[in-house]
């Protein structure tokens, strides 16, 4: 039995992965393609447009991942199929979900790689090929941006115009506001340094504004106590879409902390835990496939099948998460729901394989 097992689950990984290196290699030439019109513009060369294709080969994997293995699920079982060693282990007295179970153990390695790479390795590589980009294109070393980032503690505001190093940064503002929203007053800082989970501000210049006037004082340093460190910092300027599950989780955290609205967020993360889960789900959708109604058809209807089913899932999952977004319903409903339905429709299917 181990033996049939390890030969169904290693089937399944190695069709998925050759279908996932196909999905792969065409997105990162479109990728690559699409950067010829910002080749020549500032230090930006065609070794820079390869370079910034590469790093996104983690994330655009990851992107295609579930409808890699709904094909490679289809097409390695339809595989065995074809060379009838699956009729032989069902008349050998294997049944459907013996068989499936086997397929399944595949899918767990497979659901392993594809955390990995959503969590550890895609996102740091997305964020370093844009920030590198940017570098190169516009000569900006300034990652945040030309107006910086503004991050709210409490009733305090803050500015952060350039971060030098993780650890360091340029033109710190901060703005105390009371629960009226009347500002009370303004500090700003040349530079700051984080360490130890405290900032210190340097050649600090701050105003405060009361009934009685405005006062002011200019100090060398002063540490301020505040949860904004580098590592939280950080999430404000990149995109939900570049975010691990873990990344996701601090902000949205940060944003219910300040009273901030955090749907779009919970919603990005509850996508990411629900899509290692939607992987098993199509892999388990494969299976009528090979033994239902398509069990005598072709690896290219076969093809064509999965390729219809998986874009039509992912087109329709972004599709109801953004517009769950749009309308306000419930972020985590709007992230389950598809892989529900799909898990639905998925069991109803197996059930009816004789």
């Amino acid at each position: 039995m181990r033996v049939i097992d390890r030969h169904i689950a290693v089937q399944v990984i190695v069709s998925t992965l050759l279908v996932l290196l196909v999905l792969t290699t065409l997105a990162s030439l479109i990728t690559f393609v699409g950067e010829f019109n910002s080749v020549g513009r500032g230090h930006y060369s065609l070794m820079d447009a390869g370079l910034y294709t590469l790093l996104y080969i983690p994330s655009q994997a990851y992107n295609m991942f579930v409808v890699a293995v709904l094909l490679g699920a289809m097409l390695g079982l339809g595989d065995l199929a074809t060379h009838n060693e699956l009729m032989v282990m069902r008349t050998a007295g294997l049944s459907v979900a013996r068989l499936g179970l086997s397929a399944m153990a595949g899918g767990i390695v497979l659901l392993v790689l594809c955390v990995v790479l959503g969590e550890f390795i895609a996102p740091p590589a997305q964020r370093y090929a844009e920030n590198r980009r940017s570098q190169l294109l516009y000569n900006q070393t300034n990652v945040l941006g030309a107006g910086g980032i503004w991050a709210k503690d409490g009733e305090r505001f803050m500015n952060i115009r350039q971060m030098t190093a993780r650890n360091s940064a340029q033109g710190i503002s901060i703005y105390h506001v009371d629960d009226k929203h009347h500002l009370l007053s303004i500090a700003q800082a040349d530079s700051a340094i984080f360490h130890h989970g405290t900032w210190l501000l340097k050649d600090l210049h701050e105003t405060k504004l009361t009934p009685a006037g405005a006062t002011t004082q200019n100090l060398p340093s002063l540490e301020w106590h505040t949860f904004l460190g580098p590592g939280l910092l950080s999430l404000f300027v990149v995109d939900s879409d570049s975010l691990s599950a873990h990344g996701l989780y601090q902000y949205i955290e940060y944003l219910r902390t300040n009273g901030i609205n955090a749907n779009r967020y919970i919603a990005a993360f509850w996508g990411r835990i629900a899509q290692p889960l939607s992987l098993m789900v199509m892999l388990l959708l494969a299976l009528p496939f090979v033994f239902g109604p398509l069990r005598s058809a072709t690896a290219g209807q076969r093809l064509v099948t999965g390729m219809l089913i998986g874009i039509g899932f992912f087109v329709f999952n972004s599709m109801f998460t953004q517009s769950g977004v749009v309308f306000g319903l419930d972020p985590v409903l709007t992230a389950w729901l598809p892989t529900a339905l799909l898990a639905v429709v998925s069991g109803i299917a197996v059930s009816r394989i004789r």
